[in-house]
């Protein structure tokens, strides 16, 4: 092996694994962690923002303008959006956004909490540990920036049903690495899909465009650090252990799909939630919307093995897989 693909240590730079799924072997790029930490760190240094002075906070809100494209709306193209009003569909995007970022809030808050924890198992003075605390500030930064956003669309912030809200301060109090990493990219690449469409749409408030591309610019490094991570933890593990995350996996994203939408969404606009709810949920538009939204995760998720056996069916069933 030639000395420039070896680390200081004498370790691979790069190196491949195969893992074992229904399809067949499936062979998997792995990098050695210091080396992509040490890259994401560089860009960090590059490319990183300060939403308190990036963004124009007190930007005017025109009440005919849209807070994102109206396509992503939960039920675009019905007879529930046909009836609406220009305003009210605005309105209903505004609730939405805010509905979402919400949702982006509480799960980072889950992230930062296990990268906590990851970055007290690893050697401190590493770049692995180095870029895990710069993406936690990355999340503190962020988590400020979505709740200042909506307090500046005069609205407040909602908390998950009590269910999941609960459940997750129990499943935050275990270590484990692969769900971790494995959630990080299910929530993080579904937002960035919707946000590459929000931030250079001319036709969406400057305000919610400048919010979006600061966090698709810093999310895409949280992306990478997640997918290199859960490469190497799906190389390390056994079949059956990868495919009992999977399904579990699969079912929270099941479930969190349904819940990006808080009720008063549709209230505030004079609809009835349960009907709102039933009427997206059966809506080809959105299905295909969101199949859209996670078509890079997907793909990723099928290369390590994490659409194998019955994870596929839930995802399927679901309206979250492209086919």
């Amino acid at each position: 092996m030639p000395p420039d693909v070896l680390l200081s240590d004498g370790r691979p730079r790069n190196w491949t694994a195969r893992i074992r799924c229904g399809d067949g072997d499936h062979t998997l790029e792995l990098t050695h962690r210091e080396v992509v930490a040490e890259r994401l760190l560089r860009a960090s240094r590059k490319h990183s923002f300060d939403p308190d002075v990036d963004v124009d906070w007190d930007a005017p809100q025109d009440p005919d303008v849209f807070y994102f494209p109206p396509q992503l709306t939960s039920i675009y193209e019905t007879p529930l959006w046909d009836g609406l009003t220009h305003r009210q569909r605005v309105e209903l995007t505004k609730r939405e956004m805010c509905s979402i970022a919400s949702f982006g809030i509480w799960s980072e808050m889950l992230l930062m909490q296990s990268l906590v924890m990851h970055a007290y198992r690893h050697r401190y003075d590493s770049d692995h540990v180095a870029y895990a605390l710069t993406e936690i500030a990355d999340e503190c930064r962020h988590s400020k920036m979505f709740g200042r956003m909506v307090r500046a669309c005069g609205l407040r912030t909602h908390r998950p049903r009590a269910l999941e809200f609960h459940f997750a301060k129990l499943f935050g109090a275990v270590y484990d690495p692969m769900p971790m990493f494995a959630g990080t990219l299910i929530v993080e690449e579904f937002t960035d899909a919707f946000q590459r469409l929000t931030f250079p749409d001319e036709d969406v408030q400057p305000m919610i465009r400048q919010v979006t591309r600061i966090h698709v610019v810093e999310e895409a490094r949280h992306i990478r650090y997640a997918r290199e991570e859960l490469k190497r933890l799906v190389a390390e593990i056994p079949p059956v252990r990868r495919r009992m995350v999977a399904y579990g996996m699969a079912q929270a994203t099941r479930l969190m799909a349904a819940q990006l939408v808080h009720p008063s969404c549709y209230t505030a606009v004079g609809l009835d939630p349960e009907l709102a709810r039933r009427v997206a949920a059966r809506s080809p538009h959105r299905r295909a919307t969101m199949a859209w939204s996670f078509r890079k995760c997907t793909a990723f998720l099928d290369e390590v093995g994490f659409l194998d056996g019955r994870a596929r069916d839930v995802w399927v069933r679901a309206g979250l897989l492209e086919l």
